[in-house]
């Protein structure tokens, strides 16, 4: 039985994304090259150092490109188009690719995934003790921000949901801090979708604070005793105790969060989210902390989306891609996106969303069964040219469309971006470096990209093409007309005779004519 799309579903994970994309150049653990913005209201383009000590190279980042957190979230999305194989796709397909076209991943998740590239798991015996240790430790955000999809596959089932989301944490994470902030974010998700009335200022919080009993239990899933014995052996403490604790601190913040909501406009500074921690390092990447400030945030700005996403993803030192994506998905779960001003709509992967949950919804499956596909490398995409395609696991259809020459801080070594677009529009980064040689880039140096414009638009350049365009009504069509032009000026191409008649006969029914085409050209071409 095929689920109703909801406009809702659509505005959550393209809000998601945004928050993400806007947050990133903020975050604490960026290491954004450029960090001099006042406060950000639009994406901007950015460089950010990668590498670490022995590869250094400066990676470009283009506006509204997002992060791990969106890359993430779709990979669950797409592991449930598996259905009851989720979880074996997830842990055996997704993270194992992952690792090779990531970009931003926390420490945790990255360990894990390397370990389920051997065909074992995290707290698997044959592992290194440190590293069995180091999992059942990881209490950090990087499970609560990629959950969304199980809320939106199961929506009317709550159990089930704490469950689906408990096993998808527990591939990277063992500590009690990850897991129950995920399911604190679930239940906040299920409920706001499920709304059919108003909701009421402070509401959520309140929900939270009398369903700890809900998104509080630990499920009982398959092993979960075997997998809770071993946790003792390496926290040295009852495992149940340990979740019991996490879930009466993490109803203490809420609690905080409450103080700040009753205060209304007597609400003011950061006092509140200091009291969450929200500032310090040591503590804000927690999950259950990182979930409670999202919800606390979107409380306070429930009526006014934009502004809220604004002042979140503009806090100084805290994880603002995580929270901003966790904010923006929860305005989009309240809202839908009509409150997603177009100059926002220009993220990456733009369309891929909504086409994404229509696909979850309706149980699409990407693959045919029948054949055997390889796992997604970097490898493989450094050997294609520009145009070429391939066919892999996770992705399906695969097309190198760019390739970017990065700047390195060493001259003995190159960094090469090969960057792909999957059959349904997903855009994947996936970076080689090495030593310096001409045998190993020779093939490379022969395809680099020549620079491409920076084509930052701004909320001004927006409302003018808006002006231009003024007779077309659909957003979706506005974008897709201004991202053909912008990219027929990235690739250097005049505005020929053959390009206005195609997207006059495409979209005639605005009767698009060539001097709307021709200003628009030359506004972005300014």
């Amino acid at each position: 039985m095929k689920r109703i799309f909801s406009e809702k579903y659509k505005g959550a994970m393209l809000a998601a994304a945004i928050g993400d994309a806007l947050g990133w150049p903020n975050e604490q653990n960026s290491n954004n090259l450029n960090k001099h913005y006042n406060e950000l209201n639009a994406f901007v383009e950015w460089s950010r150092k990668c590498g670490g000590r022995y590869w250094p190279y400066e990676e470009r980042i283009c506006a509204g490109e997002y992060s791990d957190d969106t890359q993430l979230l779709i990979a669950t999305l797409r592991s449930l188009l598996r259905g009851n194989q989720w979880g074996t796709y997830f842990r055996q397909v997704e993270l194992p690719a992952w690792l090779e076209y990531q970009r931003g991943g926390g420490g945790a998740t990255k360990r894990a995934a390397k370990v389920w590239a051997k065909g074992i798991s995290p707290w698997d015996e044959r592992n290194d003790e440190k590293l069995i240790r180091s999992y059942y430790m990881a209490g950090g955000n990087g499970v609560v921000m990629r959950i969304m999809p199980h809320v939106i596959k199961n929506e009317e089932d709550i159990e089930y949901i704490m469950k689906q989301v408990l096993l998808n944490g527990m591939y990277t994470h063992g500590h009690p801090r990850a897991l129950v902030g995920a399911m604190l974010y679930a239940y906040s998700l299920a409920y706001i979708f499920s709304l059919e009335t108003t909701l009421e200022y402070g509401e959520l919080i309140e929900e939270l604070i009398n369903k700890k009993e809900v998104w509080g239990n630990l499920p009982n899933v398959n092993n979960i005793e075997a997998w809770k014995e071993e946790a003792q052996r390496y926290l040295s403490i009852d495992y149940d105790i340990l979740w019991k604790d996490c879930v009466n601190e993490t109803v203490e913040y809420l609690k905080i969060a409450r103080e700040g909501i009753v205060q209304g406009v007597l609400d003011i500074g950061n006092g509140i989210l200091e009291k969450l921690c929200c500032f310090d390092k040591k503590v804000n990447g927690a999950g259950n902390v990182s979930a409670v400030i999202a919800i606390y945030l979107f409380s306070k700005y429930a009526a006014d989306p934009y502004k809220g996403l604004m002042e979140t993803i503009n806090l100084k030192n805290t994880d603002t891609d995580t929270l901003g994506s966790m904010v923006g998905a929860l305005f989009g779960a309240l809202h839908g996106d009509s409150w997603i001003p177009i100059e926002l709509r220009g993220v990456q992967d733009y369309k891929v969303f909504e086409q994404l949950i229509v696909w979850l919804l309706e149980g699409k499956e990407i693959f045919d069964e029948k054949q055997q596909y390889r796992l997604f490398s970097c490898e493989q995409v450094s050997k294609l040219t520009i145009g070429e395609m391939i066919e892999v696991l996770p992705f399906g259809k695969l097309e190198l469309i760019e390739i970017r020459n990065e700047k390195t801080f060493s001259r003995n070594m190159y960094a090469v971006t090969f960057v792909c677009r999957t059959g349904y529009g997903q855009t994947i980064f996936a970076t080689k470096v090495g030593r310096n040689s001409q045998e190993d880039r020779q093939k490379s140096a022969d395809q680099i990209s020549e620079p491409s414009f920076d084509l930052r638009i701004n909320k001004a350049v927006i409302i003018e093409l808006g002006t231009i365009f003024n007779n077309v009504r659909s957003t979706c069509d506005f974008v897709e007309i201004v991202t053909s032009l912008m990219k027929l000026i990235e690739q250097r191409e005049s505005l020929s005779k053959e390009f206005i008649d195609y997207y006059k006969e495409k979209w005639k029914k605005y009767r698009i004519t060539k001097k709307q085409m021709e200003m628009a050209y030359k506004l972005l071409m300014k």
